[in-house]
């Protein structure tokens, strides 16, 4: 009885998991789409009205026009493609989810015959909050320093 029971708190673990990795998974889209665009005001969009960023050196940017030159700065300094990609997400209460996401900026310069690449990676943890009209805007986002790289 108690293995039957263990199975199936895994089994509904499991689908909790699933779920939040797909709720994760378009989130992202809708944010990967944002920034192809390079609009701000559709970044700003994904964000919930008490939506607070803990930025990499532990500063906060709480207000719409701190996390609008937050963002002003990202794009004054993108080289390429920006791209979220989800690592994992998991259901934390009801209407909450977290997820831990990898941030990448990359672009190829031919400046020399090999064709250097340049890139940075970051990792930005984010709590999802589901919204009274069913969409998910991220709440609480804390990122975590990129690492440049060449090569």
């Amino acid at each position: 009885m108690l293995v039957l029971f263990s199975l199936a708190m895994l089994s509904v673990h499991g689908y909790a998991d699933e779920r939040a990795m797909g709720v994760a998974e378009n989130a992202a889209g809708l944010w990967n789409k944002a920034l192809k665009a390079g609009s701000i005001d559709d970044i700003l969009t994904l964000y919930a009205d008490n939506a607070m960023i803990i930025q990499p050196d532990g500063s906060f940017s709480k207000e719409r026009n701190e996390i609008r030159a937050f963002w002003q700065n990202i794009m004054d300094k993108k080289s390429g493609v920006m791209a979220i990609d989800v690592i994992e997400a998991r259901d934390d209460q009801d209407g909450t989810i977290v997820t831990t996401a990898h941030l990448s900026d990359s672009k190829t310069m031919s400046a020399s015959p090999g064709m250097m690449k340049y890139s940075y990676d970051g990792i930005v943890y984010s709590v999802l909050k589901r919204q009274p009209d069913g969409s998910w805007k991220a709440q609480v986002q804390q990122w975590r320093d990129t690492h440049a790289h060449v090569g």
